[in-house]
């Protein structure tokens, strides 16, 4: 039971809104699959378009199967690989997973306070790729671009950190690999907690399925946190959103001009984090405030 609650913790409230609103718009939204894979002039598959891998708010929040609580729909597991589903944490790593999942600590996620999701975590998120002559372009929630270049071949230097890592793309076939180092560690792969080390390696493979649907999986390998590399997938292939379909329940929009930054207004100290402890303590009855503006009377 102890469990069950720290994976329902506050700071899940954070992206309620956001989320619900794009389960809205997913609502309907996803083209049904079949067609041929459409392809670029190199004869490579074309993904452009604009995608999205989950059906509301179940997956941003625990990486392994979960069951509901507060503000946290249950779902299933993402782990593919290992079999059990289970994240191969070294102990200590465990524990600090855990830490950061309690209830009281749910506030640390980097998310709340507007910084980047992980690459682990924006699939619950429409995204859109392009193509230019030598890189794939990602443009995923809260302004995030990711430039994966096509052409070189070497990562940067060890010295330069990035919050989603050095993304170096090349085709297996017509699987489009990305190729990622240089990560900053400051990232969570999910309200739940769950993380990675400054040494991780991520490789993600993109495999278009037909002409709307692509299956995308990352395998994470950091010897720091974890015993054993592992695998991941999003909630659902990865389906591509309609032209004309409604953008985050605002109206019809034709397929590209979705804004796929939710949160403009998203700065550090975002003061909705104030009213959303303040609820989760009315829900739970809890004590003292936090935060020196909760106007909550004890």
């Amino acid at each position: 039971m102890k469990e069950d609650r720290r994976r329902a913790f506050p700071a899940t409230i954070a992206l309620l809104v956001v989320l619900l609103v794009a389960s809205i718009a997913v609502s309907g939204q996803e083209a049904p699959g079949g067609g041929p894979v459409p392809r670029r002039p190199d004869g490579k598959p074309d993904l452009t378009g604009t995608w999205i891998g989950t059906v509301g708010m179940a997956h941003t929040v625990i990486l392994e199967a979960h069951a509901g609580g507060f503000g946290v729909t249950a779902g299933k597991g993402l782990i593919i690989d290992p079999a059990d589903g289970v994240i191969p944490y070294q102990p200590w790593a465990l524990v600090e997973r855990n830490r950061r999942r309690d209830d009281a600590n749910g506030y640390e996620d980097p998310v709340g306070h507007c910084e980047y999701y992980d690459i682990g975590r924006i699939h619950s998120f429409a995204q859109q790729i392009q193509y230019t002559d030598e890189a794939v372009v990602i443009h995923a929630n809260r302004e995030i671009t990711r430039v994966v270049d096509m052409k070189r071949r070497e990562h940067l230097p060890d010295g330069i950190r990035l919050w989603n890592g050095d993304p170096i793309g090349r085709w297996d076939g017509d699987t489009l690999v990305i190729d990622s180092t240089n990560f900053n560690g400051r990232t969570r792969m999910s309200i739940g907690g769950d993380f990675y080390g400054l040494d991780a390696h991520i490789v993600e493979r993109l495999t278009m399925l037909d002409a709307n649907t692509y299956q995308w999986t990352m395998t994470i390998d950091s010897p720091s946190v974890f015993t054993r590399p592992w695998t991941m997938t999003s909630a659902l292939p990865m389906s591509r959103m309609r032209p004309g379909g409604p953008a985050a329940g605002f109206g019809t929009v034709p397929q590209g001009a979705i804004n796929f930054d939710e949160e403009d207004t998203c700065h550090e100290g975002n003061v909705p984090l104030v009213h959303l402890k303040n609820t989760f303590e009315q829900a739970h009855g809890q004590g003292a405030p936090w935060f020196k503006d909760n106007t909550r009377k004890p």
